[in-house]
């Protein structure tokens, strides 16, 4: 049986493109920053194209500070109040707030931002860290208040996943959020300038470490492999290592050309052969 295939879009640019392959969901939005969520009109607009198409929609609800809790609630509850919705919260104050909001025909989903938990080990001669591990206990605590599903990433060991529906990003490692957006930083600029700059990654090496146990940075060991980290918007990537296994699967269309996102999603759908080289 194939597994249900998420197309995952920061804004609804590509919604088009989307809609013309099999995906079974579109999701818009991304985790780290409510300046890449579409207006509520553009919102509601898109969401609306996708449940005509026959499609689930996934709003996912960026990571809410204080100032701009209750704006992202309102622009959410306008769309869920359209029809089915699936929300993927970042935060436990708007998975608090969905919850106490009750809408109609929504289902809530824990999203990147929030179900990882990696454990540190600061021995400066010990192992590398081992791979994050799913926030079991967080996700204990919201599951009373309707949190049915998880995204996780292939890299977080699924230990006492079975409570959830698991929903796996196949295409990157999320490894970090800023709040101060390193993108915004690095061009110097902010919303709403920064907005056209998200779609514009740069990639960085690590050349230190932070030491847990001394409070301090250090340069990495010698030999010590330097990865090449992608930063898009005010999250930090790394290219993903291990194949994805879940039943529900999420194709971040940023990584992807036209091309190989068509090819992708129908290689995930079983339409065409593995591609090589991948």
């Amino acid at each position: 049986m194939n597994p249900t295939v998420e197309i995952r879009l920061s804004t609804a640019d590509r919604l088009d493109e989307a809609l013309s392959l099999p995906a079974d969901a579109i999701g818009l939005g991304q985790e780290g920053c409510l300046a890449k969520l579409p207006d509520t009109d553009l919102l509601r607009t898109a969401a609306d194209r996708v449940r005509e198409a026959g499609r689930t929609v996934v709003l996912v609800a960026p990571i809410a500070w204080p100032r701009t809790a209750e704006l992202l609630l309102r622009r959410l509850l306008a769309v869920a109040d359209d029809g089915p919705t699936s929300i993927a919260v970042n935060d436990v104050g708007t998975a608090l707030a969905l919850a106490t909001a009750q809408p109609a025909d929504c289902t809530l989903v824990a999203g990147l931002g929030l179900t990882r938990a990696r454990p540190h080990s600061a021995h400066p001669d010990g192992p590398a860290a081992p791979p994050a591990a799913l926030d079991t206990e967080l996700l204990t605590t919201l599951q009373p208040h309707g949190i049915t599903a998880v995204e996780v990433d292939t890299d977080t060991h699924l230990s006492g996943s079975d409570l959830w529906q698991i929903r796996q990003l196949v295409d990157t490692i999320p490894l970090s959020y800023g709040r101060s957006c390193p993108t915004a930083r690095h061009h110097r600029t902010g919303p709403p300038d920064c907005q056209a700059l998200c779609d514009t990654p740069y990639t960085i090496r690590p050349h230190q470490r932070w030491q847990l146990n001394h409070g301090h940075r250090e340069p990495l060991p010698a030999g010590t492999p330097q990865p090449t980290l992608t930063v898009w918007g005010n999250a930090v990537y790394q290219p993903a290592t291990t194949t994805a296994s879940a039943d529900y699967r999420i194709v971040d269309a940023r990584w992807h050309t036209p091309d190989s996102l068509a090819t992708t999603v129908r290689h995930l759908h079983g339409h065409v052969p593995v591609p090589t080289g991948r």
